[in-house]
């Protein structure tokens, strides 16, 4: 008896608790637009309140028309005028229920953008919303602006549907459509849409003795450069930016190699670092009064540290927050190793007696997968590659091995290479033997060369110097100059001839589609064109 007791009592505290609970329970909702069209979205807000845990379990929408969801809070488009109930149940039992009536008016041609906010460059979608029960023969003539790029003829389609992007930012885009539907509707709809302004990563541009330009990358195509307030120094041959902080790096006036140049005081270059946020410069070193050999004619960034190559000998290393001041020139070849900030010295590597000459320019610096590239152009031409235990304490003599990494492209003279990481493909300039002079692509082996671009060279000291790599828009970007910006003259007849007939040789910023394991660069086009540049950085701080 006891027993029968205890049951009844624990289930009468079940069912009390049970009501308890669903009493806080008020099923509701809302719905926007208050006076919905015909194939206009209705979007249903639950407000339902209650037990959390309970309630969020059991949702059935009926919107009067024989549809149905059990989405939380749904959207719902009618196809026909009229009055519905709709109806929210919280719980399958049906305690908990909201009903409430919606009129849907017929429909009012509208024009629909499928982007709530349209924007420079970006792609919207434009069609008709309109109420067609009879299925009548609709036509299409829709007129936009001349700032819309699309499938348009003279600005004008007649399609039932329109994708464009305007190229004209922070205006206002007026868009017609004249409308015909049987012999019932003989109408022009129009609207109009704000462009707004997008950010977007750039592309920063050297330009000699002015200042730097920026280029904005915008997925569908291109806006002109603008000057920002930085200078670019003389022959800036490598910017780099990373994370809002932009490393310059000029070589100074003098970039010629010359048999003086122990005792040359003619040097001017320096490496800056420029906070792209205010524009604001720091010089971290600089050689005035000093030899212009040893200058910054090659350089390399990375998370921690700044590499930069003089003319042919040093390669020095110092990390990024440093400021040296004044070039620390020892006095003599071999003292220089002792400056806090060496890295390499050309002869302290097994390769010396293998190829690497003194005397011989330096074609670039990278560091990548725990080893070490240096390119060389000259008599010692290629890349040498080494690990950091190959860099040896003293001068190398005749016994010494060769880095087991070995050297690759030493047909070429390098003036400049960059590593695609993600791809794993080395890019090159080589201004050497003649028939190799040009823009190249490798695998990270130095095997299956393939030219990318034959045009002309202005000056071996200069040629390509910045060739960039952008992963994200599948893009490489280098800096051309024709042989006419130095005053020379023309292959064969007028340069607007030799234009004509080579359309790719002209002065500016170059781009192509990156190598892959299957396909080489895609076909050339032009950037920047008449922009004369040497060094180029990517600024993916999106402005």
């Amino acid at each position: 008896m006891r027993t029968k007791l205890l049951l009844f009592a624990i289930f009468n505290v079940m069912i009390f608790s049970f009501f308890s609970c669903s009493d806080n329970v008020e099923a509701n909702f809302t719905y926007a637009p208050t006076t919905p069209k015909c194939g206009q979205k209705i979007t249903f807000t639950n407000i339902t309140t209650g037990d959390k845990d309970w309630e969020v379990k059991n949702w059935t929408w009926t919107f009067g028309d024989g549809s149905k969801s059990t989405s939380k809070s749904p959207t719902y488009i009618y196809k026909e005028p009229g009055i519905y109930t709709v109806k929210l149940m919280v719980d399958s039992n049906k305690h908990f229920v909201r009903s409430l009536n919606i009129t849907v008016v017929d429909s009012i041609p509208t024009i629909y953008k499928n982007v709530d906010s349209v924007k420079y460059y970006q792609n919207a979608k434009f069609s008709l919303l309109i109420y067609n029960p009879k299925n009548l023969t609709i036509t299409y003539e829709w007129t936009f602006s001349s700032n819309a790029v699309g499938n348009l003829t003279n600005g004008k389609s007649t399609a039932n549907e329109v994708e464009v992007y305007f190229n004209k930012k922070n205006v206002n885009e007026y868009i017609s459509l004249h409308l015909k539907m049987g012999t019932e509707l003989d109408t022009i709809i129009k609207d109009t849409v704000f462009v707004n302004d997008v950010k977007s990563k750039s592309l920063l541009m050297t330009q000699m003795n002015g200042k730097i330009l920026r280029q904005r990358i915008i997925e569908n195509g291109k806006e002109d450069y603008s000057e920002i307030n930085i200078l670019s120094g003389t022959h800036s041959f490598n910017m780099y930016a990373m994370s809002n902080q932009l490393y310059i790096f000029d070589a100074g006036s003098d970039v010629k190699y010359k048999t003086n140049w122990l005792t040359d005081t003619k040097g001017d270059g320096n490496i800056r670092v420029v906070n792209l946020a205010n524009n604001s410069s720091t010089e971290i070193i600089h050689n005035r009064g000093l030899s212009s050999h040893f200058g910054f004619f090659n350089a390399f960034v990375d998370n921690t540290n700044i590499y930069w190559t003089d003319f042919s000998e040093f390669i020095y290393k110092i990390a990024k927050n440093s400021t040296i001041g004044a070039f620390d020139w020892k006095g003599s070849i071999n003292n220089q190793v002792n400056v806090p900030y060496y890295f390499i010295k050309s002869n302290r590597l097994g390769y010396f007696n293998h190829g690497m000459e003194l005397n011989q320019p330096s074609g670039g610096f990278a560091f990548y997968d725990q080893a070490y590239f240096w390119a060389k152009g000259g008599t010692g031409r290629g890349i040498y590659r080494f690990y950091p235990n190959d860099i040896l304490v003293t001068d190398v003599n005749s016994g010494t091995a060769v880095p087991a990494l070995g050297a690759i492209l030493s047909n070429y003279a390098i003036r400049a290479f960059v590593i695609d990481k993600i791809n794993q493909r080395i890019y090159f300039s080589a201004t050497a033997p003649a028939d190799k002079i040009g823009l190249w692509v490798s695998n990270m082996s130095g095997t299956n060369v393939q030219l990318i671009d034959n045009a002309p060279m202005d000056d071996e000291s200069k040629y390509i110097t910045g060739i960039v790599v952008d992963n994200e828009s599948n893009k490489l970007y280098w800096a051309y100059r024709s042989p006419e910006t130095v005053g020379a003259n023309a292959p064969a007849g007028t340069w607007q001839s030799y234009y004509n007939a080579n359309p790719t040789h002209r002065t500016g910023i170059k781009r192509a589609s990156l190598a892959t394991q299957y396909k080489p660069t895609g076909a050339i086009e032009y950037f920047a064109l008449g922009v004369a540049s040497y060094g180029i950085a990517l600024d993916e701080v999106k402005k």
